[in-house]
């Protein structure tokens, strides 16, 4: 299994807003080979000039989601990404995981 996790600085005024982003966008796990899990978190605490969101997804193998960055599917849940560039405070910050146990 393979595990990406993404974290999202968001300016606190458009926090609501970026919400409502990811919820239009419909992650449909169902729809892409590979992909087992998904979880979208935003962090319970307040830091200082932004928001803290995280996604969560869980993957067969590393292969299926490198397959899946190279989608159509990818392409299209990522496409609100320069529209909405206003909400972030820097660029989201991904890292990947193999899991081992």
């Amino acid at each position: 299994m393979y595990v990406t996790m993404n974290r999202f600085k968001i300016k606190p005024e458009f926090a609501d807003a970026y919400i409502q982003v990811w919820k239009d966008a419909g992650v449909r796990t169902k729809d892409v080979d590979g992909f087992l899990e998904f979880k979208f978190f935003r962090l319970d605490s307040k830091e200082e000039g932004y928001v803290l969101f995280s996604s969560y997804a869980v993957w067969e193998s590393k292969e299926k989601f490198l397959a899946w960055t190279k989608s159509e599917h990818f392409r299209k849940s990522h496409a609100t990404g320069v529209a909405n560039r206003e909400m972030y405070v820097e660029h989201p910050h991904l890292e990947c995981f193999d899991v081992l146990f």
